[in-house]
């Protein structure tokens, strides 16, 4: 009977696609997450099938942290490790929150700072960076109705520069409504070097959507064998996101 190490390399990469990559973006936090549609339960196979995995799945999926608290973001992250969240190179993220949008004194709230500056310091290797549709109408609808242009400006501004101390940042997507942001206010986002998306999308309920403060889900989806045992019992270990990193 063949093992499945002795197969070529290009056939079992072939099959890590299959069963690891995922159209959608994965919700770490939610229980309806289109992970449900993968076979995560490959990356806990062994240590050999955990090491060539794990770089396509976290390099190739995009990862979807809208609605997650500073906390998640770093919960996560931390709990995969810092090798993984290193290969990470496409997020989903609110688009940031204004605390102020006064001229002269325009900041963002403290949970879009914390969000971007945990995905700052720990994913090194980002690549491209989403913006979803409601949050950032939420943003194009307040700068719209503001009577001076000049704090549009310097509000998106502001945005920009934090999304650019992401230094690996390569692409910049903003998703909008169709008939969303004003010429105005999308031609200055498109000026910063940010590329702006149309989209329709149905009528969605934020509430439907449940964030956990741990990684217990992911505990129980993915795991290896530290004796590299292919009899490993996957469904009974609950720390190897934390065991991954090492």
């Amino acid at each position: 009977m063949t093992n499945f190490r002795d197969l070529p390399s290009e056939l079992r990469n072939r099959i890590y696609q299959l069963c690891l990559l995922e159209q959608e973006p994965i919700d770490p936090y939610s229980h309806w997450s289109p992970r449900e549609g993968l076979t995560p339960g490959l990356l806990r196979v062994n240590k050999t099938v955990h090491r060539e995995a794990s770089p396509l799945f976290y390099a190739h999926n995009r990862f979807d942290f809208t609605l997650a608290t500073p906390e998640q973001v770093a919960s996560f992250l931390g709990t995969i490790g810092s090798n993984n969240a290193n290969y990470i190179q496409h997020i989903h993220v609110d688009f940031p929150i204004f605390r102020d949008l006064e001229s002269g004194n325009i900041t963002l709230e403290e949970g879009s700072m914390g969000v971007f500056a945990n995905i700052q310091n720990i994913c090194t290797n980002l690549s491209t960076l989403t913006t979803h549709v409601y949050s950032t109408n939420d943003t194009v609808m307040k700068l719209d109705a503001l009577d001076d242009p000049k704090i549009a400006t310097e509000a998106l501004t502001l945005v920009n520069t934090r999304f650019r101390a992401i230094l690996s940042l390569r692409d910049i997507n903003v998703e909008v409504y169709k008939y969303g942001p004003s010429e105005d206010i999308k031609s200055k986002m498109e000026n910063l070097g940010w590329t702006v998306s149309a989209t329709f999308v149905e009528e969605w309920d934020p509430a439907g959507r449940s964030f956990s403060d741990d990684a217990d889900d992911w505990d129980r989806d993915y795991g290896y064998d530290d004796d590299d045992n292919d009899s490993y019992d996957i469904d009974n270990d609950s720390d190897f996101w934390r065991r991954a990193g090492d």
